[in-house]
């Protein structure tokens, strides 16, 4: 199919945003008419522009409340569509966008809305244009795609069709079913666009927080695939407003919104009949489990602190890489890698995430699909094979295969004897700090790649501002990611902020960890008497929660007892935990009183120097 995106979806100018469209590989557009209206360039010229560029202008959006009017007003309408036809001839635009009308006064009459959609259809008929009518969400009297539909059939036009917007259909609490019946060629064309589930205002909840498909949590494909189903075949095109495309560079957007056309279409490949498949393109399976295999600490000036810190933290040296400056620490099953090479230049700290999901080569070839950018990396001979894929942070994450296989990450380093590997269970979740305004894109990383699924969206409040945070996770397997926006200040740091590793008996590991000169933050007395208000729990497993400095928290299914360390000089911070029973949350309940003694030690801490 047809690939395109609406102009409104980027930031910068209109041919700033043409040359964009065109380098990410769409082949179409929808021209919003601010764009053209504020542009040096005539319809000719743009025209020109994109047929040199390779675009269509699938679609032209000049003009709202073409129904529902008043009929006293209704000539004026007419006038501006008459207008703005001329326009869509010099730009060779043959489909025009028509909105329900949103006004305070529009007319609740169907009747009259049907009569203004056929004369509507006869002007533009007149000029070879079809009008693709639309439900706004916050339409006045039409809002559903049902209702559109029945005017459509109502206004009884060959030069009117229904418009399909998948936010519009989903913000409204309707699915692909609600497009049953509707003939394919009366779809005059389709707008894709997630989002995140949201309960507020649709005008606001639709103006500042679409993102791409794999970056929210609305059912895009179930829309999409009816809608193929129905019989469409014109673009799928996408539709974003938000204030992230608005302040992003217009190439990245562009970029980001052809990955998730493609991952759309591995979705659909799974979704549509068979006799729609040609239509799309699968790209390779996700692993059917991934698991977290160990962190990459860049250390290029070999920095023998970094080493003290981690023996500090019960780590032993494990191996020493076969080819490169590379170094391997574990306790029990955690394992960090040590990185000597060259690096970037705020160093120490986390740069890389290794994960296992076999078969490699296919996450590998998944990738290259989905368009994320590999890691250019050497490999020597008889290496593991792992692949790197730099995440849009900046994280590079290595895929190896399971234990005893070719490609498993370990049979890269020479053993070293030692006395002891420690009782650690795992890395159990990494947390990585992004700007507001990569979120989306960081999201759409794990999920696409990855097939980790988004729980709902947190809020916290800071000492000086706002943490939302989004955690993520695969059907099968042990990794977890939570991703962090805050909003604190503009300094705050990006990149792997938190590396939380799960024990068994927490408190003993905290214990030693401290008599090893390990600093963990301190955790105020009013904490353990809210605990006894929350949970009702005995005056003594209070006083030994207090005494060990630990947090807590309770679920129907289990506990949660877990600990953090002052901010490292790694350029982040461990949290200790230990799960009990089901437990699967990450003591969310206690982040404020984390963030605020964070806040009064926020200087990174040396051990061992």
């Amino acid at each position: 199919m047809r690939k395109g995106i609406a102009t409104v979806s980027l930031s910068g100018v209109l041919g700033d945003k043409l040359d964009a469209v065109a380098r990410a590989g769409f082949d179409a557009i929808e021209l919003f008419d601010n764009d053209l209206i504020g542009s040096p360039l005539s319809p000719r010229d743009v025209a020109s522009r994109c047929a040199d560029l390779g675009l269509e202008i699938a679609l032209f959006q000049p003009i709202r409340d073409l129904e529902g009017v008043p009929p006293e007003r209704f000539e004026g309408v007419l006038h501006r569509l008459r207008t703005k036809l001329g326009v869509m001839g010099d730009l060779g635009a043959t489909t025009l966008l028509a909105c329900s009308n949103a006004g305070a006064d529009a007319v609740d009459d169907v009747d009259l809305t049907a009569e203004q959609l056929h004369r509507v259809g006869e002007v533009a008929g007149e000029h070879g244009v079809t009008v693709a009518f639309e439900a706004l969400a916050w339409g006045r009297h039409v809002n559903r795609v049902g209702q559109a539909w029945e005017a459509v059939t109502r206004a009884d036009h060959p030069a009117v069709t229904l418009a399909v917007d998948t936010f519009h259909i989903l913000a409204r609490g309707d699915d692909g079913t609600a497009l049953a019946g509707v003939p394919g060629d009366r779809i005059g064309f389709l707008q894709v666009a997630d989002a995140p589930l949201l309960d507020m205002n649709l005008l606001e909840w639709s103006r500042h927080f679409r993102c791409f498909p794999g970056q929210g949590t609305l059912d895009v494909t179930g829309v999409v695939a009816a809608t193929l189903a129905a019989g469409y075949r014109g673009p799928l095109s996408l539709e974003v407003f938000s204030d992230v495309v608005r302040e992003t560079d217009a190439l990245v957007t562009a970029r980001a919104a052809m990955r998730s056309l493609l991952f759309l279409g591995d979705q659909l490949a799974h979704a549509v009949p068979a006799v729609e498949r040609d239509l799309v393109s699968a790209a390779p399976p996700p692993a059917a489990r991934t698991d977290a295999a160990f962190l990459e600490i860049a250390n290029p000036a070999g920095d023998s602190d970094v080493e003290k810190l981690f023996g500090a933290l019960g780590f032993v040296l494990a191996g020493r890489h076969r080819s490169k400056p590379v170094t391997w620490w574990r306790n029990g099953d955690a394992h960090v890698v040590l990185n000597d090479g060259p690096g970037p230049p705020r160093s120490p700290h986390a740069t890389a995430l290794g994960v296992s999901a076999p078969p490699v080569e296919t996450v590998a070839a998944r990738a290259a699909a989905l368009l994320w950018p590999e890691v250019s990396t050497t490999r020597g001979a008889d290496e593991a094979m792992l692949p790197g894929i730099t995440s849009p942070s900046g994280l590079h994450v290595f895929v190896s295969d399971t234990p005893g296989h070719d490609d498993h990450w370990q049979r890269d380093f020479e053993p070293v004897e030692h006395a002891g590997v420690g009782t650690w269970l795992g890395i159990d979740h990494l947390a990585i700090s992004v700007p507001p305004h990569q979120l989306n894109e960081e999201t759409a990383f794990f999920r696409t790649l990855f097939d980790l699924a988004p729980g709902a969206p947190e809020e916290f409040m800071e000492p000086h501002g706002r943490l939302r945070s989004l955690a993520l996770r695969p059907a099968d397997g042990d990794l977890r990611v939570v991703l962090n926006v805050s909003e604190a200040s503009a300094e705050a740091p990006y990149g792997v902020t938190q590396v939380a590793f799960r024990c068994d008996h927490v408190a003993r590991v905290v214990d030693e960890l401290r008599s090893r000169g390990v600093p963990f933050l301190r955790i105020p007395d009013n904490y353990y008497v809210d605990l006894v208000a929350r949970f009702d729990l005995a005056a003594e497993d209070v006083a030994r929660l207090r005494h060990h400095q630990l947090l807590y928290d309770r679920s129907p299914r289990g506990e949660l007892l877990h600990a953090y360390t002052d901010p490292l000089a790694t350029g982040f911070h461990v949290e200790l935990l230990e799960r009990r029973g089901d437990y699967d949350g990450y003591g969310s309940a206690n982040t404020f009183v984390r963030l605020a003694a964070q806040a009064s030690d926020p200087a990174g801490v040396v051990v061992g120097s």
